[in-house]
C-alpha cells in the first residue's frame, strides 16, 4: 500500500513533443492562431496599389508646381539666339512679378496678343513710362544720346522703330536675334500687357551641355 502503480513492461506512456537537438534553432511556430499566412499575390496587389497612390501624388504635386510656381518651356525658334537655342528647355518663374514689375533685360514668356493661344519668349527692352526708339538697329531709351549696350544681340541689325512712350502696365520686347525675330518692332500693337506675362525665364536646364542661369 502507498506505492504508485508501476507501468507494465511494453506499455507506452503519454505522448510527448520531441525535443530539438541542443544548439539547433527553435521549431517554426507557424502563423498566429486565427491569422492565415499572406500570399505572394496579396503582397503584389498591395505593392501595386501603393505605387499607384505614390504616382498619383507625384503627378498632382508636379502639376501644382507648374501651375503655381515654375513652368518648363521649350524654345521653338531661333529668335533668341545665341542666348537661347532651338530645343533648349528653360524654367519660368510664375511668381516673378507677383510682388514686382518686369525690368529691362528680363527674359519673359508671355501669351501673344497677335496669335491667341501661342506663348512667346522675348527680352524686355523698355517698361511702362520709358520712351523707346530703334535707329538702324541701335536702341535708345529715354532720349539718351548713347545707344544701349546689348552684348547679347546676335549679328548686325538695321531695323528702325519710331520713338514712342511705352504705356503704363505694358512692356516693349525684342528678340536677341534681331534679324530673325518677329517682335514689338513689327506688331500692330507693339506693347505686351504685363497681365499677359506668364513669368520670367531664369534657367536653361536642358540640354546638359547648355545649362545656365539667365540674368
Amino acid at each position: 500500500m502507498g506505492e504508485e502503480p508501476k507501468q507494465a513492461p511494453g506499455s507506452e506512456g503519454p505522448a510527448r513533443e520531441p525535443e530539438a537537438p541542443s544548439g539547433s534553432p527553435p521549431l517554426d511556430p507557424g502563423p498566429p492562431a486565427g491569422k492565415p499566412p499572406s500570399s505572394p499575390g496579396r503582397n503584389l496587389k498591395r505593392s501595386a496599389l501603393e505605387f499607384i497612390v505614390f504616382a498619383a501624388v507625384a503627378v498632382s504635386l508636379a502639376y501644382l508646381l507648374q501651375l503655381l510656381l515654375v513652368k518648363p518651356f521649350v524654345i521653338p525658334s531661333g529668335s533668341m539666339e545665341d542666348t537661347l537655342e532651338i530645343g533648349d528647355r528653360v524654367l519660368v518663374n510664375r511668381q516673378a512679378y507677383r510682388f514686382g514689375s518686369p525690368q529691362r533685360g528680363d527674359i519673359i514668356v508671355f501669351t501673344s496678343s497677335q496669335e491667341p493661344g501661342i506663348d512667346l519668349i522675348k527680352r524686355v527692352i523698355a517698361v511702362g513710362g520709358d520712351t523707346i526708339r530703334v535707329d538702324n538697329g541701335r536702341v535708345f531709351i529715354n532720349n539718351e544720346h548713347e545707344p544701349q549696350v546689348e552684348p547679347y544681340v546676335k549679328g548686325k541689325d538695321i531695323s528702325n522703330f519710331q520713338q514712342q512712350t511705352v504705356p503704363a502696365g505694358t512692356v516693349f520686347v525684342l528678340g536677341d536675334n534681331r534679324r530673325d525675330s518677329l517682335d514689338s518692332r513689327y506688331w500692330k500693337s507693339p506693347w505686351v500687357p504685363v497681365k499677359d506675362i506668364i513669368g520670367r525665364a531664369f534657367m536653361i536646364y536642358w540640354p546638359l551641355n547648355h545649362i545656365a542661369w539667365l540674368g
